[in-house]
């Protein structure tokens, strides 16, 4: 693990130069302005009310660092924008939870020609509380994805895109280790200058270090673009078939309709307003199915050039599907994990921002969050503080 105080002491040296700095330009500059490279430098310290996400979890303070490095290159056919990062967290009691995760990524893009399309590749690991399965856990996630669009004729163009991705568990030996492939080809027909007509079907097969699997077939309609006046985004609806492979018992196919939406209005040039809504399949790390509904709203200010102000509100329900999941881990009940778990969640957060230059940055948030299960033990109530500062150059 890297020590805490070396990340500490290099990022309060940043934030301390860098408030009587100049705007910012990267620290370094290759090939003729073509090729940049920045390094940001990040503390913060915040207040959680429930660090296990279930009733009976306590809460600590966690104090926060990372230092991260980004190049970016404009040249050529291929664009790339790669990153390496290390974030560290150290906790006022529960000093078995602190944290040292690296991460990187990298994206190359083709945005000139007739074929345009990216790739992206990423990797890191991960500390999280999570509330399906109301424990802590640590596991190391990758992903990469071959997405393209290609222009048939002159109203119609065709997008499809390969995705892998996969969630490894750290210890956790009871937890299942989930990798997902995915395949999805959509056909786009311009309606009119401000608005696409969209329908796409996806692939998607997940397996589990538990020797099962599940696959996903899912059809969708939708428009892209301008949605009705003044509201921009993207709104999609279908149907979908999930069945599960080598489980106990009977194999049921679940079937359910799917949607995905983002959505993005200006009421004037300092407030803004967007959302978001989703209804998919997914497998937890006890290898349970659930059909998952979430939504959301933000809205954001900008004050001035250095202050803006932001608020939020979300809401989800999750149904847990099928006879998996049925293993003890301690602490919980086995009821925990059991079939027939049905939860519901709402979140709120508000915030605010200062921005003196792009050397220094701060940010304070608060944010607000109850979960409603059937489970006794997943029923809690979740509130944060937290504030940071950042310095890139």
């Amino acid at each position: 693990m890297i020590p805490l105080c070396k990340i500490n002491t290099g990022v309060a040296g940043l934030l301390a130069i860098a408030i009587t700095c100049s705007p910012a330009m990267a620290l370094v500059t290759l090939n003729d302005g073509h090729d940049h490279i920045y390094v940001t430098g990040t503390f913060g310290v915040s207040r959680d009310s429930n660090i296990f996400a279930n009733r009976d979890s306590a809460g600590d303070f966690v104090y926060n660092s990372g230092v991260s490095a980004e190049y970016q290159r404009r040249a050529g056919w291929i664009g790339v924008n790669a990153s390496v990062n290390v974030s560290a967290g150290r906790y006022g009691k529960l000093r078995e939870e602190d944290f040292a995760n690296p991460s990187y990524s990298l994206e190359l893009t083709k945005q000139t020609g007739r074929t345009t399309g990216s790739f992206t590749l990423t990797g890191a690991r991960e500390s999280r509380a999570d509330s399906a399965i109301n424990l802590r856990s640590n596991s190391w996630n990758y992903s990469a994805g071959l997405n393209f669009k290609y222009p048939i004729i002159e109203r119609f163009s065709l997008s499809g895109g390969l995705g892998y991705s996969a969630r490894k568990y750290i210890e956790e030996t009871q937890l299942a280790n989930l990798s997902t492939y995915s395949a999805n080809v959509d056909l786009f027909y311009v309606a009119t200058n401000e608005r696409d007509l969209v329908t796409g079907y996806r692939y998607r097969y997940g397996e589990t270090s538990r020797k099962t699997s599940t696959t996903d077939h899912a059809f969708n309609v939708g428009v892209n673009g301008r949605i009705i006046k003044g509201i921009n985004g993207g709104l999609r609806v279908g149907y979908q078939i999930r069945t599960p492979h080598g489980s106990v018992g009977d194999n049921p196919e679940y079937r359910s309709m799917t949607a995905s939406a983002s959505a993005n209005y200006a009421i004037n040039r300092k407030i803004n307003i967007s959302g978001s809504l989703s209804k998919d399949f997914s497998t937890t790390a006890t290898d349970t199915s659930v059909e998952g509904t979430n939504a959301t709203i933000d809205a954001g200010y900008a004050y001035s050039t250095h202050w803006n102000f932001n608020a939020g509100a979300a809401w989800g329900d999750s149904k847990f599907l099928g006879e998996r999941g049925r293993i003890v881990i301690s602490p919980g009940p086995p009821a925990l994990l059991g079939p027939n778990r049905h939860d519901n969640f709402a979140s709120w957060n508000v915030g605010a921002g200062y921005s003196l230059n792009e050397h220094f940055k701060a940010s304070f948030t608060y944010s607000w969050f109850q979960n409603w299960s059937t489970i006794a033990f997943a029923d809690f109530v979740r509130s944060s503080w937290s504030a940071s500062f950042s310095s890139r150059w």
